[in-house]
């Protein structure tokens, strides 16, 4: 089965999917999407196609098409996905799903009105090495996820308060769906301090460093924010502890540092796979006709745990969940 895809936002996220799906076997992008024109004619000079248009509503009205990729800023991310939904189109949609609380139910209205499938591109489950520290310990008494960046430039669009949300909210649910995932379970109370730290003065939140219980009674701290990358776990870090056992992920998720109780032992994979993985997914899924192992509502979830540590950062107050 030859799938058509339709590209809406062909910066470079866009042009990393466009990479992916070029060594999928008959999966092609049939059209690319942006408001700069030449940006979509570069994808489409580069990987092939029918067209490259300004126009996204082109593209959902297109019936040759199955699926489309939403790559765009973060606020157009809801006005996108719910166009795209009631053209019967399945996403993939890059994070976060959307800005707001009401923005994501409004999506999740539209997914379960509609019946279509969206995937959100939370590549960092499909590193293998990620699914072999959850495989290794699938139920840790206590977890911890790291993402530390640079400085952000006070210029750039994710900085922007409506367009991007800046770092915690740009980000944050990266690492929030990997400690979700990693648990087990769902979120049930967060508490959290932080603030535009590295930024004064500006209205969203820059760095965050929350405690998370689990449902399932885990523990787990997460640190995000734009003060600075650590040299010695790079932006990405996670660790996983439960009944003697330990596994430290880092490297941008490239070794892994297993503990049996007994022995330790390092693995690591030469180059990132995420990206490649969750387009192998989401590309058999529309195959096969089941739904992606990632849906509306993991999106949903991620963004809830920003929103309360935002709540919780501003009030003082914990947060439930």
């Amino acid at each position: 089965m030859s799938v058509n895809l339709g590209l809406i936002g062909c910066g470079l996220i866009g042009r990393i999917h466009a990479e992916c799906v070029a060594k999928i076997v008959d999966a092609q992008f049939l059209a690319y999407a942006d408001q700069n024109k030449e940006a979509a004619q570069a994808l489409l000079h580069d990987f092939g196609g029918d067209y490259a248009t300004t126009d996204a509503d082109r593209v959902f009205n297109d019936d040759r098409i199955t699926a489309v990729y939403i790559c765009t800023r973060h606020d157009s991310h809801a006005p996108l996905a719910i166009a795209a939904a009631k053209a019967c189109k399945h996403i993939i949609i890059e994070k976060p799903l959307a800005l707001s609380g009401d923005d994501c139910q409004m999506i999740s209205d539209v997914i379960t009105e509609t019946g279509v499938y969206l995937m959100p591109a939370f590549k960092m489950r499909f590193y293998p090495l990620v699914q072999k520290a959850h495989a290794f310990i699938a139920s840790p008494q206590v977890l911890v996820g790291q993402m530390m960046d640079n400085r952000w430039d006070d210029d750039i669009w994710c900085q922007n308060p409506v367009q991007g949300g800046a770092n915690v909210y740009s980000q944050g649910c990266h690492t929030t769906d990997m400690l979700r995932f990693l648990a087990g379970s769902e979120p049930k109370r967060i508490w959290a301090v932080g603030g535009a730290i590295t930024h004064p003065n500006h209205p969203c939140i820059d760095q965050c460093v929350a405690s998370i219980e689990f449902a399932n009674g885990a523990a787990g701290s997460w640190i995000q924010g734009d003060a600075a990358i650590g040299q010695f776990t790079s932006k990405f870090f996670f660790e996983l502890f439960g009944d003697g056992r330990s596994v430290q992920l880092y490297d941008r998720l490239k070794k892994a540092t297993f503990c049996d109780g007994q022995k330790t032992w390092t693995e690591h994979r030469d180059v990132e796979e995420g990206y490649q993985l969750e387009n192998e997914q989401f590309i058999a899924a529309i195959r096969k006709q089941h739904p992606p192992s990632l849906t509306v509502n993991d999106g949903i979830q991620a963004m809830r745990m920003v929103i309360a540590a935002d709540l919780a950062i501003r009030t003082g107050q914990v947060q439930k969940l």
